[in-house]
């Protein structure tokens, strides 16, 4: 586990208090226990904390005091120097997630230290940045960056971290009491499979969304979060069962974002995008189902590309440049297949957007008239 200076309160939320402010732990909070957590229902107003207002020569002294409760912090470079780093804390009822940027340091904690805070806490840890080396009972690892892991506050531990953008979700024990021997057998150790790369791409989403929830939504996102967890640490077919819609919604996710980061590439076939994926072809189909194929969503992203890029200011760019560059290395295909899709050419459409005119852009024929909005959002 990397509890990377994590401080005492992984379940308490309140207003932010003053940045660089060198608060103790006391002043965090002692972390609650699980009946307390639940009582918490405070997100959007996170904990935070951050040195970057402090001195130079004071930084490392104030975040080492903010984490002392839960593990010791050894800076790899000359504290004097500085030591820039920031975190904050949102609380989702008996769960608690932290975002954090912070140097390069290692991190020990002792018997000793472990049964002074009585916390156990389970950590599902991803670096946004940075790699971490890790040593516990169980293993002797190392994890990169986008590489879930799992952790407890109660490890005796030691580890070294690169500089880091990290994110960690914080469960009580008693929230998922029937995974815990999986849990404990994975700790420490990168779970760089499918379902880990499920469960990395789930924290990445929740952090991206925790400032926009609203109060009703945090069970979901427990219970969410709770079925993900465990159908990555422990697969059963139950535990895959409950999660199923869960997982689809973060892999079809994912896998868009690789469609976005590959459009240029004149062979993004359902065959490659599976190896890049890590999904076989038959998930992959099963995920596009509802999005008229696989092929059909990368012809339409490509167009959509085209269109951002066609009315973008200036209008000095070659058109076939354009098509290139999102894929279409044929300009006679690309002016067909864009007047197909959006019922004019790509030199009107250009035109029409860079005059300021409002283009109403033909919606697919191939695509039927619905009046379901979840079907009508599908198809966006």
């Amino acid at each position: 586990m990397d509890a990377a200076d994590a401080p005492a309160a992984p379940a308490v939320a309140r207003p932010p208090g003053r940045p660089g402010s060198g608060d103790s732990d006391q002043d965090m909070g002692t972390p609650a226990g699980p009946d307390d957590a639940r009582a918490t229902a405070r997100p959007r107003q996170p904990l935070t904390f951050s040195t970057l207002d402090l001195p130079p020569g004071q930084q490392f002294d104030a975040w080492q005091a903010t984490s002392a409760g839960t593990m010791e912090v050894m800076p790899l470079a000359d504290p004097a120097a500085g030591f820039p780093a920031e975190r904050a804390l949102w609380a989702l009822g008996p769960l608690a997630l932290m975002t954090m940027r912070a140097p390069a340091a290692r991190l020990v904690r002792t018997a000793a230290a472990a049964r002074r805070t009585l916390l156990d806490h389970w950590m599902i840890n991803v670096a946004l940045r940075g790699e971490r080396r890790i040593c516990n009972d169980v293993t002797s690892s190392t994890i990169p960056a986008g590489v879930a892991s799992i952790g407890s506050m109660n490890d005796v531990m030691e580890s070294d971290r690169t500089d880091i953008d990290w994110l960690c979700l914080f469960l009580p024990r008693d929230l998922a009491p029937e995974i815990a021997t999986a849990l404990s057998a994975s700790r420490g150790s990168p779970l760089d499979t499918s379902m880990g790369r499920i469960l990395a791409s789930f924290l990445v989403q929740l952090a991206a969304e925790v400032p926009s929830l609203g109060e009703a939504e945090q069970a979901r996102v427990v219970e969410s979060a709770r079925a993900i967890v465990a159908a990555s640490i422990a697969p059963s077919a139950e535990a895959m069962a409950a999660a199923h819609a869960q997982i689809d919604l973060v892999q079809l996710s994912r896998v868009k974002v690789i469609i976005r980061q590959h459009l240029r590439s004149a062979i993004l076939t359902a065959e490659r995008l599976s190896r890049l994926a890590g999904v076989s072809r038959s998930q992959l189909y099963r995920l596009f189902e509802h999005q008229g194929g696989v092929a059909h969503y990368i012809q339409s992203e490509r167009l959509r590309a085209a269109c951002r890029a066609l009315a973008a200011p200036g209008g000095e760019r070659d058109i076939s440049a354009i098509a290139e560059d999102v894929g279409f290395f044929d300009p006679s295909a690309f002016s067909r297949s864009f007047r197909r899709e959006f019922g004019l050419a790509p030199r009107e459409f250009r035109a029409a957007a860079l005059a300021g005119q409002a283009v109403v852009l033909r919606r697919d024929p191939m695509k039927p008239a619905t009046t379901d909005l979840a079907d009508f959002l599908a198809r966006l």
